[in-house]
């Protein structure tokens, strides 16, 4: 229901329901419901969805004002008759009841009368002690209920905005407006749209008048000195205590507190945890303060700030926002002041270090003998705008940068710009194109002459990050970067960020190689490194945290590798260093995927997906739509699955990370959707035909020969789909890992000859699977435990194995594993066991019958077994008697129809006690 205003009501679901069941029980006497909400909350929209509805009820309704209450309670009749309908009084703002209000509203709670529900809505921040004292109390002549609003999460945070924002908005739309339904539709108000929205962040856009009004009124309620200090607030932008407020404003220390207590009364202003500072309730209520700051008094106001914080020596950050406002184009100590306060900001703000470089650059004078150094402040402006996702403001640094170089100087020191333009293709998915300026500023450095040379640390860094992106066809010579780039980093800096990098970097390589105990031994060296690390370096090195979280993945180090994710996760979210957030995210919900933790994965893959709409390129949000995409095969629809990875596809450029993702997310889905020929025709397109030589790690690797084994499998191809379930067991048994080891076995049984065989190899997946933890692949062999021991009419283990898959499913949130469990519960309630025991034969027995029924002669089968032609006759004899038959032929007639089978090998209990033992 919406009553006169332009968007619905939402997320105040509880709310209403309460009012209606105070409603519902008037009855039983009158009703108080109070309803707090800070500014912006919507308790002014809310009680007006509640008179529309009262109203419709049969209600009489009177909705007021503290100012028109003493008038709306005069109006009311006396006594309400018994069969009269009920009344609803409604309140809104009775914070700011004062005088006959307040004792016009004191008589209404004391004695509210019969079948009336009264309905108060306030600021608890700006209701005096004694008002609000008042409203809290209990009476005994009628029931009370208290509300607290609530800031709407983030999905009604996007309701409420609508479908018409940009990507980069709705990323940051919860967290901008912290679920503030007044900030939400100031947010929505600034974005253009999809498609044309330059997407800046918000603090650096201007939002429209309309939208901006509400705030800005209450600033305009205040007294001048109020507004006057609120002006040097924004002005200052950060906590502010009273004699910065005071030397900005211009005003004496007594007038500025005055003033603040107007303003803290207001909720315009709030106490900080900084002590004796204040700050706006809001960031975005102070940026627009600021916005409507008169222009000279603005400009006028951020010099004093500067002089202010350099006569406290305060550090260069916190008077760069000042320098960048009032600094004049040729001002050298400016310049020098805001290139300082951006490398001191680039580790914890990127965002603003970018923006410093920038103006620094802009402000130093335009003569040739300043060229060289603008060009390398807009070079550093380039690097800190990737660092947050800011592509376009990356590409416009650069673009200057070049305008200031000669023709001669165009030829040389590309080098100096190399890492922002190789992570602006990366963002693009271009690799070639970042591999080949890696390479040519490689080549650019170690050519330098003597004396200078190259600087060891930026080639060690250019040969780290080649050696990362080299791929499978180019395995020898990144792993010559990487050995150098070890020797380097460890030579000018072990311990190192840039050390734990190329550390894990070659353990990476060396893990895809099968040289498992020297990738762990990286590993363990890197995570020693990265460990030691204070968290401001780990913020220059993010991709470290994220290729050490990733090889310890692979050796199945889940617990290092979720504690690295994580504190990389941490540190890229409070830094806004979105690139690598959505790297990091993907990475943590494949760790996940792992282990069989759906919802938690579930939930890192949205957060992957939200920090690449803020990430600055098609690359990122393909990958992380891709482990999206892998998340909705093992938690939805297989239909789910396939139209995330086919919008992966979509963005994924040739050649970039997430090209092959993307292709094998797609198959996969594709096969789980029942369409094998669409997985296979996908696989050839990508092209991705052998597991052996697919340009994808051995993860990649092994999850390619299991969609080409079911997908070739299901469209009878048997001979094809053995070749890559024994594709895979060469790959898991390079790694010797237990994980890829269980995923081999899974598809061996799969491809089994017969019951038997599959049982095997089911057995020693679930070994396998228990040993790292993987919950979901244990659900997978027990159901391969019961679908052999169903071909063996074995229904009572079939039925305990088919119970703890279920089981397994349900704890995992696997909805395709419960799929499968469901569709083998159902087959084996049609499957009755073997009417005679003589259908089951031995092991031996049974290998003698299929011998017998290809054709063989007793010598032959002799041969074949490596026995004694007598034994092969008693065996015979044996089998005869059993089946009750007296030819050869009717063997062959039996094992033809599947009527005979094999007795297994007693291996339940040894499996039995190696499970306990894993555990």
């Amino acid at each position: 229901m919406t009553t006169g205003s332009t968007r619905p009501l939402i997320g105040r679901e509880r709310e209403l329901a309460a009012v209606r069941g105070r409603f519902a029980a008037l009855a039983d006497g009158p009703a108080l419901v109070g309803i707090a909400g800070e500014p912006g909350l919507g308790t002014t929209r809310l009680l007006a969805e509640i008179a529309a509805w009262a109203a419709g009820a049969g209600a009489r309704v009177h909705t007021t004002t503290p100012e028109a209450l003493p008038r709306t309670l005069a109006a009311l009749p006396p006594a309400r008759a018994a069969s009269a309908a009920p009344v609803v009084v409604i309140v809104d703002d009775v914070h700011r009841c004062d005088g006959a209000a307040r004792r016009a509203l004191a008589g209404l709670l004391e004695a509210p009368g019969d079948g009336t529900l009264i309905v108060l809505g306030y600021r608890p921040r700006q209701c005096p002690p004694g008002l609000l004292a008042a409203l809290t109390a209990p009476h005994p002549g009628r029931t009370t209920e208290h509300l607290d609003l609530a800031p709407l999460d983030r999905a009604g945070a996007e309701e409420f905005a609508g479908a018409g924002l940009c990507a980069r908005h709705r990323a940051a739309l919860h967290r901008d407006g912290a679920g503030v339904p007044r900030l939400l539709a100031l947010l929505a108000a600034a974005c253009a749209g999809p498609g044309t929205c330059p997407g800046d962040a918000p603090g650096s856009t201007s939002y429209p008048a309309r939208a901006a009004a509400p705030l800005l009124a209450e600033v305009d309620a205040l007294g001048p000195r109020a507004r006057l200090v609120a002006h040097a607030a924004a002005v200052l932008g950060e906590p502010a205590e009273p004699d910065a407020l005071a030397a900005v404003a211009g005003l004496d220390r007594a007038a500025v507190l005055a003033a603040v207590d107007e303003l803290l009364a207001a909720d315009v202003l709030r106490a900080c945890a900084l002590p004796g500072h204040v700050e706006f309730r809001h960031p975005l209520l102070g940026h627009l303060v600021h916005s409507a700051v008169p222009g000279g008094w603005r400009l006028a106001a951020h010099r004093r700030a500067r002089t202010h914080h350099r006569e406290l020596g305060r550090p260069a950050p916190r008077g760069a926002r000042h320098a960048e406002q009032s600094c004049r184009p040729g001002d050298e100590d400016g310049a020098a002041e805001l290139a300082a306060a951006a490398r001191q900001a680039l580790a914890s703000d990127p965002a603003s270090a970018a923006g410093w470089y920038t103006a620094a650059a802009r402000l130093l004078p335009a003569a040739p003998a300043h060229r060289a150094r603008r060009r390398e402040l807009l070079a550093s402006a380039a690097d800190a705008a990737l660092r947050c996702g800011r592509a376009d403001l990356a590409g416009t640094a650069l673009a200057a940068r070049e305008q200031l170089l000669d023709a001669a100087e165009r030829g040389a020191g590309a080098a100096d710009t190399a890492e922002p333009r190789a992570r602006l293709a990366e963002l693009a998915g271009d690799l070639p194109m970042a591999r080949e300026i890696r390479r040519a500023a490689l080549d650019e450095l170690t050519a330098r002459p003597a004396p200078g040379g190259p600087d060891p640390l930026r080639t060690a860094a250019l040969r780290t990050a080649l050696a990362a992106t080299a791929g499978p066809d180019h395995a020898e010579r990144a792993a010559a970067w990487a050995e150098e780039a070890v020797r380097a980093a460890a030579a000018h800096g072990a311990g190192g960020a840039l050390h734990a990098h190329a550390l894990a970097v070659r353990g990476t390589l060396r893990l895809a190689a099968g040289e498992v105990s020297e990738a762990l031994r990286d590993a363990r060296d890197a995570a020693g490194a990265a460990d030691a690390l204070p968290d401001h370096a780990v913020a220059l090195r993010l991709d470290a945290l994220d290729h050490l979280a990733r090889l310890e993945t692979g050796l199945e180090r889940y617990g290092p590798a979720a504690r690295h994710f994580t504190r990389g996760l941490d540190t890229a979210r409070a830094t806004g260093q979105w690139p690598a957030a959505t790297a990091l995210a993907a990475g943590l919900a494949a760790l996940l995927l792992r282990q069989g933790r759906f919802p938690q994965a579930a939930a890192r893959a949205e957060e992957a997906v939200r920090c690449s709409e803020l990430a600055g390129g098609q690359e990122p949000r393909a990958l992380a739509l891709c482990v999206r995409a892998r998340v909705a095969l093992e938690v939805h629809a297989p239909e789910t699955a396939v139209a995330v990875a086919r919008a992966a596809c979509a963005l994924a450029a040739a050649d970039g990370f997430s090209w092959y993702r993307s292709r094998l997310a797609l198959a996969a889905a594709e096969l789980a959707a029942g369409d094998a020929l669409g997985s296979l025709e996908t696989l050839a397109g990508a092209p991705l035909a052998d597991p052996a030589t697919a340009p994808l790690d051995a993860a990649g690797r092994l999850a390619l020969a299991e969609i080409l084994c079911g997908a070739r499998r299901a469209v009878g191809r048997t001979d094809a789909a053995r070749a890559a379930a024994g594709q895979a067991r060469a790959l898991a048994a390079r790694t010797g890992l237990a994980g890829p080891r269980a995923r081999a076995l899974l598809l061996a049984a799969t491809v089994a000859d017969g019951p038997a065989e599959a049982l095997a190899a089911a057995e020693e997946a679930l070994v396998s699977a228990a040993a790292r933890g993987h919950a979901a692949d244990e659900g997978r062999a027990r159901l391969a435990l019961a679908r052999a021991r169903l071909r063996l009419g074995e229904t009572e283990q079939a039925a305990r194995h088919l119970t703890a898959a279920g089981h397994a499913a349900a704890a995992c949130g696997a909805a395709r594993l419960a799929r499968e469990v469901a569709a083998a519960t159902e087959e084996a309630a049609s499957v009755r066991a073997p009417a005679e025991e003589a259908h089951m034969l031995s092991q031996r027995e049974y290998e003698i019958s299929q011998l017998v029924s290809q054709g063989c002669t007793n010598r032959q089968i002799a041969r074949t077994l490596g026995v004694s032609h007598k034994t092969v006759e008693t065996h015979l004899g044996r089998i005869f008697a059993k089946l009750e038959i007296s030819s050869r032929a009717e063997i062959a007639n039996m094992i033809g129809r599947n009527t005979l089978v094999a007795r297994p090998r007693t291996r339940t209990r040894p499996t039995e006690r190696a499970l306990v033992g894993a555990s």
